[in-house]
């Protein structure tokens, strides 16, 4: 008797054992898995985003602040200054950089504001032989400036002389305005640049004071 009632029980756990999940258990299941799943993966996507944002203003700064450091040497000891001028809907400038200890003979300095892809070029050549120009090398990407509003302009160039309002200024001066977003969809925040050069071996004697006089661009290298 004992040994069929145990054997009875024993079914019993099997059975019990046996039942495995219901249908809602695992329709919750799937639910909780599914949620913890969503999370997960949005975190995910926000810690890539912001990641990709975070690699994005340090580009956008480093490429301005290089800018910066490249135009602060070159323009300090400019000693000519070009009136910017447009060509093919591109903001040209160029100035003249006499020999100096490190550098032995003068050199052409062209920056342009290439619209079609809103980037900012360089390329140099030294005056006396213009064939040896080089190529454009492109130093900022995505940049956003509203070429139809004149406080956004790339390239100022500010005559040496007396102003309409009085005062005297004896160097020529260039103003640059950059305006840099961040990543191919120039996303708000990004890095810009507005600052005034001082040509400090210019004169209201130098050869560009007139608005048209131009130096490397004569039988050289021009504006394409």
């Amino acid at each position: 008797m004992t040994s069929r009632r145990m054997s009875v029980l024993r079914g019993r756990w099997r059975d019990k054992g046996d039942e495995g999940f219901s249908v809602i258990e695992l329709v919750v299941t799937m639910g909780i898995f599914t949620t913890v799943l969503v999370v997960f993966l949005a975190a995910v996507v926000s810690m890539s985003q912001t990641t990709a944002r975070a690699q994005a203003t340090s580009d956008s700064a480093s490429d301005i602040r290089t800018v910066f450091q490249r135009l602060d040497k070159e323009v300090r000891y400019a000693s000519e200054i070009n009136a910017p001028g447009t060509a093919g809907g591109d903001v040209y400038v160029e100035y003249l950089v006499p020999a100096t200890v490190a550098t032995s003979e003068e050199l052409c300095v062209q920056w342009r504001l290439e619209t079609d892809a809103m980037e900012l070029q360089r390329r140099t050549w030294p005056p006396a032989d213009p064939d040896a120009v080089t190529g454009w090398a492109t130093m900022v990407t995505n940049l956003r400036n509203d070429l139809t509003d004149p406080a956004q302009a790339p390239f100022i160039r500010h005559s040496a002389g007396t102003t309409a309002d009085g005062k005297v200024y004896t160097k020529q001066r260039l103003d640059v305005y950059l305006d840099a977003g961040m990543g191919e969809a120039r996303e708000g925040g990004g890095s810009q640049l507005d600052v005034t050069f001082v040509a400090l071996n210019t004169s209201v004697n130098s050869e560009t004071n007139a608005s048209a006089d131009r130096v490397c661009l004569a039988g050289g290298v021009q504006r394409p």
